[in-house]
């Protein structure tokens, strides 16, 4: 049997997007980090790190804001910090879903 590696994750932006360029194989690459706020059934709220890769990162830097409801679709992977030896887990996300930007209430 293959693994599976997806995830769906819907939350609240809480900061705005952060993106930075980093060179890869001669290229200049797009990289778009932020984190989400989701809450489970039992009211506990996680902070989900995400990263957006190349043109779809440009657009969501232009496009996302704090406090705005998003769907992530994606894959987790985990990095090892070389300082901290730390383990981060963080979804890089294949699709975004935006939805509404904070004061605005669609009914």
């Amino acid at each position: 049997m293959a693994d599976i590696n997806q995830v769906v994750l819907s939350g609240r932006l809480t900061s705005d997007p952060q993106l930075h360029y980093i060179n890869r194989n001669n290229e200049k690459v797009a990289v778009c980090n932020f984190s989400i706020a989701s809450k489970d059934t039992h009211g506990r709220t996680s902070f989900i790190s995400i990263i957006v890769w190349r043109q779809y990162g440009e657009a969501a830097a232009n496009y996302l804001e704090s406090g705005q409801d998003v769907t992530i679709v994606g894959k987790l992977y985990s990095r090892k910090d070389p300082k901290s030896s730390r383990t981060f887990i963080e979804v890089h996300a294949s699709e975004i879903k935006y939805g509404n930007k904070p004061g605005v209430n669609h009914e």
